[in-house]
């Protein structure tokens, strides 16, 4: 018989036997203490008990279990238990320096051993000192007159149960009878019953790679368990053993790709969620609803129901998992879907659920597509007309709609310029902050030597010889004027603060006169890149992040978007108005055009024929 959970109590009259085939037991100081604190800290405020990683066990009788896997976590269970003097399961052994009948007689009198005396505290980095206290204390006290139990094995139970031993230290007696009583009754193991018919003892484990001595078993792996348990029903070997291999296929090629950051930030624009830690658990949340975030366990009580029901219907189907993936990996790999629906994800109050429900009304590829550009117009736009908080003409520098259209503006240049490339949505969110930047600098004013002073001058100079009268009037383009000359007196007479305040004063007038906190005299950049730009001049501003880009390609932590490169590089302006030193009124009147046109593109429905 298979069951699904066990509790701790409900091992207590069974009896263990770890066969000849199986490693010793070999948990160190940290998993004990892990062990320890999780069970301690667990309340069932959000789920009913804490779940530990299976038991798989082949039955020999009515009491009697063979172990296959759990030997590292029921023998600490058994300690902990052994601590309190408490009833517990029976660990017999083939081997190990056992009775005729099974019985490790050390490990049944461990707590006649003395154990040396030391702190654990939930600060704790570094155990290697707790484990030379230990390991001293072994050699000195406890193996040299008694030579006979000095072997690994016994070691490795002597220094587990000095960890418990001292773990409980700081409790009183209600504290430690409270946590005993947690273990019994709130504690749980996914209990295994391998099939009689089966001679192969790993055929389980074959299909669930728990990790060794993981603590808490996370949802996506309970879930697992579910559908393996579900499998393993099937009475025809030969259709189990193909549906075993089939399903550990598909669930390591999907974990596999939902783990991939191309993949993840394609269909998720949380980088952190700790209830997404095995990012498969995503689909889990799409195929059962995403329940209370506090509650971690919420899709592995549905799948658990769905284990149980008669009705067809409601029953565990891993078919519809790889459906709703299938449907995933067919946007990733389909440009115009990949960024629509990352541009849905990362720029609106959307999620990929949103997605799935556009794509089950969408009687086509292309009305699929249509529908997403409608739901992105739809949140930026009013009938066609840029909302007022995302309307370029308006919105200034500070203003939180400003990252939105620019984010939008790189996603839909990527897709409508450059044909064969992806927006890496990976990349943007690898990179540390990102800063909206001033084209034409607001105040480039963190110059510290004369010959800095003196450059700053002769850019100033020249962006005023350059500037068209509608860009500024020949009365303001005066007042500059006057103050570069008081800046260059300054400078002839090595005055320095006297020449920043100058510096300062004229940045005033400029980011006045020049409007620089219009939208058109914005872009992106990421911090990291941000801090080597600085607050320079546009030349040579433009420099340094063209070189940058060709720096950072391998780079995790920087990344320079199209809509930047292409401002720096003037794309947008025509070869007649091109210059390389300033950002003039025409460069911004194009780069207004170009997003403009841009989005607009992007979001333009797909004609009738188009697939």
């Amino acid at each position: 018989m298979i069951e699904n959970l066990k509790k701790i109590e409900e091992l207590l009259d069974y009896n263990f036997l770890i066969d000849i085939y199986q490693r010793g037991y070999r948990w160190d100081t940290t998993q004990v203490f892990s062990l320890l604190n999780d069970i301690n800290e667990f309340t069932p405020e959000f789920q009913s008990f804490y779940c530990l990683q299976p038991l798989v066990v082949k039955k020999l009788d009515d009491k009697t279990f063979e172990l296959i896997d759990g030997q590292q976590r029921a023998t600490t269970i058994c300690l902990i238990l052994i601590f309190f003097d408490s009833k517990r399961f029976q660990l017999l052994y083939s081997t190990r320096n056992t009775e005729e009948n099974g019985i490790n007689s050390f490990f049944e009198s461990i707590t006649d051993l003395s154990t040396p005396e030391f702190l654990l505290n939930n600060e704790l980095e570094d155990f290697q000192a707790f484990d030379n206290i230990i390991s001293k204390h072994w050699k000195e006290k406890i193996t040299q007159n008694n030579p006979d139990i000095n072997n690994v094995d016994n070691f490795y139970f002597y220094r587990s149960f000095c960890v418990i031993k001292n773990w409980f230290n700081p409790f009183d007696e209600k504290s430690k009878q409270e946590f005993l009583h947690k273990l019994l009754t709130l504690i749980k193991v996914i209990w295994y019953v391998e099939n009689e018919e089966s001679s192969d003892k790993k055929i389980i484990k074959k299909f669930i790679d728990f990790n060794e001595g993981k603590i808490e078993l996370e949802q996506a792996e309970l879930i697992k368990a579910l559908f393996v348990l579900d499998i393993l029903k099937n009475p025809n070997v030969i259709q189990r053993q193909y549906e075993e291999n089939q399903f550990a296929d598909d669930w390591n090629l999907i974990e596999h790709q939902m783990g991939d950051d191309k993949f993840w930030q394609f269909i998720s624009n949380n980088k952190n969620d700790k209830n997404i830690s095995n990012k498969i658990n995503l689909l889990f949340q799409l195929h059962n609803g995403f329940g209370k975030a506090e509650d971690h366990f919420y899709n592995y009580r549905k799948f658990e129901k769905s284990s149980k029901t008669t009705i067809v219907e409601d029953k565990l189907n891993w078919d519809k998992i790889t459906t709703l993936y299938n449907s995933l990996e067919e946007w990733f790999f389909d440009r115009t879907s990949y960024h629509l629906t990352g541009a849905i994800i990362h720029l609106t109050n959307f999620n990929i659920s949103k997605i799935l429900e556009t794509a089950v009304k969408s009687d086509s590829k292309k009305a699929f597509r249509n529908n997403l550009r409608s739901i992105l117009s739809d949140f930026f736009k009013d009938n066609g007309t840029w909302k007022k908080g995302f309307d370029p003409q308006l919105i200034k520098y500070n203003e939180s709609g400003i990252f939105k259209v620019l984010f939008l503006y790189n996603i839909a240049l990527t897709e409508v310029d450059e044909k064969d490339s992806f927006f890496p949505f990976y990349r943007f969110y690898d990179a540390k902050n990102w800063n909206i930047e001033h084209i034409l600098a607001k105040n480039d004013d963190g110059l510290e030597t004369f010959e800095e002073f003196s450059s700053f001058h002769n850019d100033i100079k020249s962006l005023l010889e350059v500037s068209a009268k509608e860009e500024i009037s020949e009365e303001n383009k005066s007042i500059i004027t006057n103050l570069l000359d008081e800046l260059f007196q300054l400078i002839d007479t090595s005055k320095k603060a006297e020449c920043k305040r100058k510096i300062k004063e004229i940045n005033d007038k400029i980011a006045e006169f020049f409007s620089i906190d219009d939208f058109n005299n914005l872009c992106l950049l990421d911090q990291s890149t941000n801090i080597k730009v600085g607050k320079k001049p546009f030349r040579r501003k433009r420099n340094i992040v063209l070189n940058l880009d060709l720096e950072i390609k391998i780079k995790k932590d920087a990344y320079i978007p199209i809509g930047t490169k292409y401002v720096f590089s003037k794309k947008s302006t025509p070869s007649e108005f091109y210059q390389i030193n300033y950002w003039s009124l025409k460069d911004r009147k194009y780069y207004d055009d170009i997003i403009k046109i841009t989005i607009d593109n992007f979001l333009k429905h797909e004609k009738d024929g188009a697939n």
